[in-house]
This record gives C-alpha cells, sequence and structure tokens, in this order.
C-alpha cells in the first residue's frame, strides 16, 4: 500500500512540473490571402471576392467571420461579414461604378492576432451600359 501511495505522489509531482515547465501557449498569427476577382470586372454587375485564413481557425476561432469594407470609386464605403469554412470563403457583390475599388480583409479572432489585407481591383464600364 505504501508503494502505490509513493507512486501516486510521484506521478502528481511530475505532472505539477511538467505543467509548470510547459511552454506558454501563444495566440495563433492568422493570416488573410485574398483572390483578385477572375477575368475582367465591368461596372453593373456582380464580382466574387475570395479569401483564405491560414493556419485554418479551429474553436471559438472557426466561428468568427472575416469582415470585408469595401470602398468604392464615389467615396461610397460598405462592409460585409463572411462567415469562413474551413478557413476559405467566398461572397459576391456588386460593383456599380467603373474605376478603383480598395477591399481591406479583417479577421480579429479572439484567440489570435488580428490579421488584415487589402486587395485593389479595377472596375471598367460595362459593355452593355449603365441600368438606372
Amino acid at each position: 500500500m505504501n508503494y502505490f501511495r509513493g507512486s501516486v505522489v510521484a506521478a502528481a509531482l511530475t505532472g505539477a512540473v511538467s505543467l509548470a515547465l510547459a511552454p506558454t501557449a501563444s495566440a495563433a498569427a492568422y493570416q488573410i490571402t485574398a483572390m483578385p476577382p477572375i477575368g475582367t470586372v465591368y461596372s453593373d454587375n456582380l464580382v466574387t471576392l475570395a479569401m483564405a485564413v491560414s493556419p485554418v481557425p479551429a474553436g471559438a476561432d472557426a466561428t468568427t467571420p472575416v469582415l470585408i469594407h469595401i470602398a468604392e470609386p464615389d467615396g461610397d464605403d460598405r462592409t460585409l461579414t463572411v462567415p469562413l469554412t474551413l478557413g476559405g470563403a467566398t461572397v459576391a457583390t456588386r460593383v456599380n461604378e467603373p474605376g478603383r475599388y480598395v477591399a481591406v480583409f479583417t479577421f480579429d479572432a479572439p484567440g489570435g492576432d488580428p490579421a488584415t489585407t487589402t486587395l485593389q481591383f479595377d472596375a471598367i464600364p460595362s459593355p452593355l451600359g449603365s441600368a438606372s
């Protein structure tokens, strides 16, 4: 019986020492990769924006959406909230006018440092004319 108690105490002390000396968990360092639209972007159309967050978020971080702040050529701003699926997502958004668009992607997970990236793309006038 004395041998058993000594073994249990030794195992408990070994566990306590290993926890005390273990490196502390650090916040995840996420990175966003934004993919530009494929092909020519025309005004008065929809454009698909794609993004990937790496490493793939897990736990509570996996339910955090990516925010996309889009600045239009005329100065209008809008924000889209895009949920991730296995670290990636796509969103279709309307491109109303010709000119340069700036999209800022932000992923601010509770278990990591915020990640931000910027994507710029140009829209040219639609060959079909503009809808009013």
